[in-house]
């Protein structure tokens, strides 16, 4: 009795499993009709995704050769109502080595501060979409700085613009702790008027954001930082960068066209912009500085932490290393006329005969300075 109970109670499991097995084999169809079917080895499953290439909107507009792009905007609200800080919407465009056009819906505010007051198109700030941004596979680094034309005058906007272009791109061999700039040719378009337009010269100014990851670094935007805390090489360099252009616009306590990186070994890194005062630049606005006692706009002033060329001795050798490569930016930089090129050349050949050896050096940058000058 007990082998023939077993018998009937193992053919009811089986009965049950088979019925299970077959509720799941149902059910797997019903479910499976719902999925398409897998794509064959002939073909591709769509990205969800476009992966990073690692550059940036700048890097993509970086190159050798000027750059046409064209603005399209409300241009009386960017000229006449300068003071605002209010982004408006435009649309930034391009056309690319391979002849295909590229189109971004930005927006646009003027910036700056004596700029924008004085010139009669003020520079601007661009901000890109960080969803457009992605969705072309590019870095979030969405802000960027165009440095316009200022002055209406056509010959005189150009010539200003392309000479501090240059200063940028001197500093850049002296150090990578500096913003790259990508000269171009702008053409500005009023999109309530569509008839007008403004074509001008003009470069756009690497984001900070960009230039912290680049180095390595960290902005750091407070004031009074001590120079104890600063880089000591980076500081010479910057420093005698500004005597070499002949720029006295500058603060590094107060922040004045300058900005600091913090590097990862806790030391802040000065990088220097805005080079229209120098007389590199010439700008016809620029005024002697009086508290420096400054007694032209020509002259040089060295406005460093150093108080003796012999503390700079090993800056003066390595900006002797780097003289060649200097001159060679001014002297290849076809967008400028000869003379202009000549004018700048001897300008920067002075510098140098300047810091040729200590005795000279030491007069040429601190038996003019006064106590106050010494004291930045």
């Amino acid at each position: 009795m007990k082998l023939k109970f077993d018998c009937i109670k193992t053919k009811i499991i089986m009965i049950t499993r088979l019925k299970h097995f077959a509720l799941a084999m149902v059910a797997g169809l019903v479910l499976f009709s719902f999925y398409p079917a897998s794509p064959s080895h002939a073909e591709e499953p769509q990205q969800e995704y476009i992966p990073h290439s690692g550059q940036s909107v700048f890097d993509v507009l970086n190159q050798e050769e000027m750059m046409e792009i064209t603005l399209v905007a409300e241009l009386d609200s960017l000229i006449q109502v300068r003071n605002s800080d209010k982004f408006r919407p435009a649309t930034f465009s391009y056309e690319n080595k391979d002849g295909v056009r590229h189109t971004w819906q930005i927006k646009v505010r003027p910036r700056g501060k004596f700029r924008r007051q004085i010139c009669d198109f003020p520079p601007l700030k661009l901000k890109f979409s960080k969803d457009e941004l992605e969705a072309a596979g590019l870095e979030g680094f969405n802000d960027m700085k165009l440095v316009t034309h200022c002055m209406d005058e056509r010959e005189v906007g150009s010539e200003l613009v392309l000479r501090e272009y240059l200063a940028y791109k001197l500093y850049n061999v002296l150090t990578p702790n500096s913003f790259r700039v990508q000269l171009v040719k702008v053409t500005y378009r009023d999109s309530k008027d569509k008839g007008r337009k403004i074509t001008r010269l003009g470069f756009l100014l690497e984001d900070e954001k960009q230039l912290a990851q680049r180095i390595g670094g960290e902005q750091v935007d407070t004031m009074g930082l001590a120079a104890e805390r600063y880089i000591p090489s980076q500081e010479k360099i910057a420093s005698m960068f500004q005597f070499m252009i002949g720029n006295t616009d500058w603060d590094y306590r107060m922040l004045r066209n300058v900005t600091f990186f913090r590097t990862s070994g806790g030391k802040l890194a000065p990088v220097p912009y805005d080079f229209d005062f120098s007389n590199l630049v010439g700008a016809s606005y620029r005024r002697p500085n009086a508290d420096l006692k400054q007694t032209g706009a020509m002259e040089r002033i060295y406005m460093g932490q150093s108080k003796s060329a012999r503390e700079l001795y090993s800056t003066f050798s390595y900006f002797r290393t780097k003289k060649e490569a200097l001159l060679d930016v001014v002297r290849n930089f076809r967008f400028l006329d000869s003379d202009s090129r000549d004018g700048l050349d001897l300008y920067l050949e002075e510098f140098f005969d300047l810091i040729q050896d200590e005795e000279t050096a030491q007069r040429g940058l601190f038996e003019r300075n006064s106590a106050e000058r010494l004291s930045r």
